[in-house]
């Protein structure tokens, strides 16, 4: 049995584009500075993610208005990510070059 199409475009295209990245972000920083507070940063907005896109279609919200309230839940996230990376700016640049090694730079 296939899904239909509506419930694709609806649902399961933008969950996985958007938890994809999330979670990839949060783990690769997790792994990268050692430090479990990037994962939780991702499990967070991850959850936040879908509760915001379910309700979203739920309420009968217009695609403009999802696409545009995850649009920014995005933008907050991405400033909170940004808050940790700063927080943990040493441990990241450490494992970055370590990881990486030259393609990293100097």
């Amino acid at each position: 049995m296939r899904p239909d199409r509506g419930l694709v475009a609806r649902w399961y295209a933008p969950l996985l584009g958007g938890l994809l990245p999330i979670l990839l972000l949060g783990f690769l920083a997790s792994a990268v500075a050692d430090r479990i507070v990037f994962v939780g940063w991702a499990l967070a907005f991850a959850l936040l993610w879908t509760v915001l896109l379910r309700q979203g279609i739920e309420a009968g919200w217009t695609p403009a208005r999802r696409r545009g309230s995850l649009a920014l839940l995005a933008a907050a996230g991405l400033a909170a990510f940004a808050a940790l990376a700063a927080t943990h700016r040493e441990d990241l640049d450490l494992g970055v070059r370590a990881v990486f090694g030259p393609v990293a730079g100097s």
